[in-house]
């Protein structure tokens, strides 16, 4: 029998902007500038090492935060989202040099969002395979496949994690992770700009689609439905054509990854002086002690 792989997919965007909001932004460097999300999630990094030791780490970043087929099939995806604090924009960049530095791959997809780039990566996990994705993005729970993906769910930074297998997402939501894009697709998901059928929230969601599966079976029993629902659901019909577009992760876009190794020691450390950030970038060296 194989040897089981086990590979963690870090959903960087997710967690250097909530190492942003959670971290203070006091914490700068020499020159003054903020390094508190890099911090962060360098520590963050560092705990999942210790607490779950995969045997390779991968961090996915967004190429485009807002691809344009998205945008081109719904206007309003993201359109209201608030610019990006100035303060964090720099970080980015200095997070690619620390996960180079330690060695951890780096993948995105021109033209594609990281969630593509991870359910890409995740859609060829099999055999002896085994991938579980850190995220604060329930957009990915559609990606939890038994015994292949999990996920571990950002509840509070890395500290509180809650873990999904199919059964964990079954008793959270009522429905088999298969179903969880169109569950959010008639949900909704305000902070994408994405409205839902109107009326129709994720209790409503699943209670229909326990009734009736697919909404597609949906639109074939309109004439069960209560009057305002069922009004609601003609006027919803071009939305949720767009939102089979813009919802799901794409799972066969084109990767750019850059190259893992053991983390290179002497750039670890002279970055760390450089940026104030020489505690964590202990912690996350000797997190990769035990395997590199």
């Amino acid at each position: 029998m194989a040897a089981v792989t086990t590979t963690m997919y870090l959903d960087a965007p997710s967690l250097i902007y909530r190492a942003f909001f959670s971290v203070p932004k006091t914490i700068t460097n020499d020159k003054g500038q903020p390094v508190n999300a890099v911090r962060g999630v360098m520590d963050m990094i560092s705990r999942l090492k210790i607490d779950h030791s995969p045997d390779r780490i991968v961090a996915a970043l967004d190429a485009d935060w807002r691809p344009a087929f998205r945008v081109e099939a719904y206007a309003g995806y993201k359109s209201d989202r608030p610019d990006e604090p100035p303060e964090l924009t720099p970080q980015f960049g200095l997070l690619g040099e620390v996960l180079d530095a330690a060695g951890i791959p780096r993948v995105a997809s021109p033209g594609y969002e990281a969630d593509d780039a991870i359910a890409t990566l995740c859609a060829a996990v099999d055999g002896a395979d085994r991938a579980v994705v850190v995220t604060g993005d329930r957009d990915l729970i559609c990606l939890v496949r038994d015994p292949h993906v999990s996920m571990l769910f950002t509840v509070r930074g890395v500290s509180e994690l809650k873990r999904f297998d199919e059964a964990a997402v079954e008793e959270s939501y009522g429905i088999r992770p298969q179903s969880y894009v169109e569950f959010a697709m008639l949900r909704g998901d305000p902070s994408d700009g994405l409205p839902g059928v109107k009326g129709v929230g994720p209790k409503t969601a699943v209670d229909l689609m326990r009734t009736y599966g697919r909404i597609e079976d949906i639109y074939r029993h309109l004439d069960e439905l209560k009057p305002r629902q069922r009004a609601a659901f003609e006027d919803a019909k071009e939305y949720l054509v767009a939102m089979e577009k813009v919802v799901p992760p794409v799972t066969d876009v084109p990767l750019e990854i850059t190259e893992g190794h053991p983390p290179h020691e002497h750039q670890m450390i002279t970055l760390g002086e450089a940026n104030n950030l020489e505690g964590p970038m202990l912690r996350l060296f000797e997190s990769f002690k035990e395997r590199v």
